[in-house]
């Protein structure tokens, strides 16, 4: 839900901003398809005004301009891209595919495309297709789990089995790094830095840093093989998971040494390691299963509690353990699979409640007595079973009354016999 408010502005904004090049030609005030050479201030303010257009929900004005837009830059994939965007906020999906379609082959940002054409395919329910373009998406650089929680029109699938295993897998993508933020969060992801030369350290600076990270690193992956050495020795097995999670969360790679002695030295921390792995294999099972366990546990009594806050953050952490699970033993993917499933569903369900508290109706007061009781709501009586908008009213106790939303079953508590929202 919150990605979809933000995809209304900030990523319209990026079609126009991804390139920080200004057209230069502007329309002329009211009329479509005319414009005067008016220069880079001239198109300045044509930008901003159909930014403006989009932002106060005038898609079609934006529209018109974007059209200009792109009939003088046929080869900027912003602008195709933006177009699309415009589309889609009118529901004329066909067309909103094609134009992603050109910004794509015009080099526009993969990852996002694939990602905006799974929606497409989702509000049309074609399912094998939704799960390609995820897919594409992934290897893109998109973070589908989170992506798929957030899109209205994607997030049924969040507990879809088949989603969950594809989400599963996704640690044997080789994901691409991504420089900057998401551009769903920062309008200018591509953009240079406005003085890239004083935010660039000299050569010899900057190998220096490199090798005094290189050693800390190292020295830090020696401490920690130690303690998992010692631990395994000692029995101690809350240590030693303790210990080859420090190394997971390192992530320090052969590859990513440059100087030839701490590769050495890496090795032989590496080689004992692994003579250890084939007897740690029931250890880490247990551990990463009572992780993900536990963590499931957690985003339920938050549920249940009406404590949002984290339960995301702890989803997150139940599918980084289920992934190891699954990678450590294939016996274990069909519990990966389902904990996972259960995860993403109390994920999808905090996302309905949320909504419901921002959207749901003032009760003034309840009568409690024979029958079912009746309560005051947005100024009117209301007895069970009664339609209030989108919300319908399910039982009336003393503390608290009970609504359905969007298949949710959700109690308010009242403090003095009124809850004023």
């Amino acid at each position: 839900m919150r990605l979809a408010k933000i995809m209304k502005s900030t990523v319209f904004k990026i079609a126009f901003l991804l390139g920080g090049v200004l057209l230069s030609q502007g329309l002329r005030a009211g009329e479509e398809g005319s414009f005067d050479l008016l220069g880079e201030s001239g198109m300045t303010a044509l930008r901003s005004e159909a930014i403006r257009n989009w932002e106060k929900g005038r898609i079609s004005d934006a529209y018109k301009k974007l059209r200009v837009m792109a009939a003088e830059q046929p080869y900027e994939a912003q602008h195709r891209l933006a177009l699309g965007l415009c589309l889609r906020r009118q529901k004329r999906y066909a067309e909103a595919m094609e134009s992603y379609r050109e910004a794509k082959d015009l080099g526009g940002p993969k990852g996002l495309i694939a990602l905006l054409e799974a929606e497409i395919h989702a509000v049309s329910n074609e399912r094998d297709q939704v799960f390609s373009c995820l897919r594409r998406a992934a290897r893109g650089g998109r973070n589908i789990i989170k992506d798929v929680q957030e899109l209205p029109a994607l997030s049924p699938y969040g507990s879809d089995t088949g989603f969950v295993q594809l989400a599963l897998q996704l640690e044997s993508f080789e994901l691409p790094g991504v420089r900057g933020r998401d551009p769903f969060s920062d309008p200018f992801p591509l953009l240079s830095p406005a003085n890239p030369e004083s935010e660039r350290k000299a050569p010899e600076a900057e190998a220096a840093g490199s090798r005094d990270l290189e050693a800390e690193a190292l020295s830090r992956f020696r401490t920690l093989a130690e303690r998992v050495h010692s631990a395994y020795s000692a029995g101690d097995e809350v240590g030693l998971t303790e210990a080859w999670s420090g190394i997971e969360r390192l992530s320090l790679k052969e590859d990513n040494i440059v100087l030839a002695r701490h590769r050495r030295q890496y090795r032989d921390i590496r080689s004992g390691l692994q003579r250890l792995e084939g007897k740690l294999d029931s250890i880490l099972l247990r551990h990463h299963y009572q992780q993900a366990v536990s963590g499931l546990s957690a985003m339920q009594a938050r549920f249940d509690l009406g404590d949002y806050a984290g339960i995301e953050q702890l989803n997150g952490a139940v599918v980084a353990s289920c992934r190891k699970l699954r990678s450590l033993s294939s016996d274990y993917a069909p519990v990966a699979v389902e904990l996972v499933r259960r995860g993403g569903e109390l994920v999808r369900r905090t996302a309905i409640r949320r909504e419901f508290d921002r959207r749901r109706p003032a009760v003034n007061g309840i009568l409690v007595g024979e029958g079912q009781g009746l309560a005051v709501v947005d100024g009117r009586p209301v007895r069970p079973g009664d339609r209030i908008s989108d919300f319908r009213l399910l039982e009336v106790s003393s503390d608290r009354v009970k609504f359905a939303y969007k298949g949710e079953e959700i109690p308010v508590l009242l403090v003095g016999n009124r809850n004023t929202k």
